[in-house]
């Protein structure tokens, strides 16, 4: 073949059908025992989470160091190291797709839901800063007749503006891109309420070309949306360190620092999960991709 020729992207003897049985039949696969040792061991790591915030919790935010004049202590370490871990994962696959990169695939899903996941882990923390997390619905601006309004001037409502609006389009764009999968899981069902609950989440994904047309857009517009919020969530972020008056913190290089730190923290967090996952590649997966041609 004319290396000069354009390849097809799917080998010539694999068609949509062919493709949703192979991929899918991974899916559909019991964990062995290796996942399950795995998940034992993160199950069991997580205790120490409960235990923490319980302690937290039963002894107040003391334990974290913060007193009088240290407004923000242990709690503010974490909540920036989540926050930047989450940045990348939609970013990068952001970036991607508006540039139209099909490589994106083998690592878009695992990035998106890393950064639902830190993002998550990122909220605990304003959550608990407040001593009273069960309170916490007092920084949201909801309509009371008490006529008690959160203090928009205080970092810790940024940071629950700024964490709910990223989690929000982080989740659409995660969601948006899920539909068509979502669908060939239905049709691959054998179960009736495995097909309903799938059924419910594709939104009745045909793969007409009308729904690509509206799915392409849609995702693009999220993608769109996505990158510059990216640079805006973590800029309120750094605002946590540059509005207060502690020598060394009010400074206005904060924004541009911090957001240059996100993005090389989260790409960290992208690599450190792309090697293992390369690495514990089925074999059946590896001689699958092979037959695929990439163009």
């Amino acid at each position: 073949m004319d290396p000069l020729e354009p390849r097809p992207l799917v080998a010539p003897h694999h068609d949509d059908k062919t493709l949703n049985e192979t991929l899918l039949a991974h899916v559909w696969a019991r964990p062995g025992k290796g996942w399950w040792t795995l998940f034992g061991l993160a199950f069991m790591t997580m205790q120490l989470l409960i235990i923490g915030v319980g302690y937290t919790l039963a002894k107040g935010i003391g334990v974290w160091g913060n007193n009088q004049p240290v407004g923000w202590a242990f709690d503010i370490i974490n909540f920036v190291w989540w926050v930047g871990i989450g940045h990348a994962g939609t970013l990068i696959s952001a970036i991607l797709l508006l540039f139209q990169q099909k490589w994106r695939t083998s690592i878009n899903r695992f990035s998106e839901a890393m950064t639902l996941f830190a993002v998550m882990c990122a909220g605990l923390f304003p959550a608990l800063h407040t001593g009273r997390p069960w309170f916490d619905f007092w920084l949201f601006p909801y309509p009371s007749t008490t006529g008690a309004w959160p203090q928009f001037r205080s970092p810790l409502v940024w940071d629950v503006f700024a964490i709910s609006t990223y989690f929000t389009v982080s989740l659409l764009f995660w969601y948006v891109g899920l539909i068509p999968d979502l669908a060939a899981l239905r049709d691959s069902s054998k179960s009736r309420v495995q097909r309903l609950v799938y059924g419910f989440f594709s939104l009745g994904w045909r793969g007409s070309g009308r729904h690509w047309h509206n799915y392409k857009i849609g995702y693009l517009l999220l993608a769109g949306l996505s990158t510059p919020l990216v640079l805006s969530v973590h800029t309120i972020v750094s605002f946590d360190f540059a509005t207060s008056n502690l020598p060394g913190w009010h400074a206005t290089i904060f924004p541009p620092y911090f957001v240059a730190g996100a993005i090389f923290n989260g790409f960290a967090m992208v690599v450190t999960l792309m090697v293992p996952a390369g690495v514990v590649e089925s074999a059946p997966i590896a001689n699958f991709r092979s037959e695929i041609l990439i163009v």
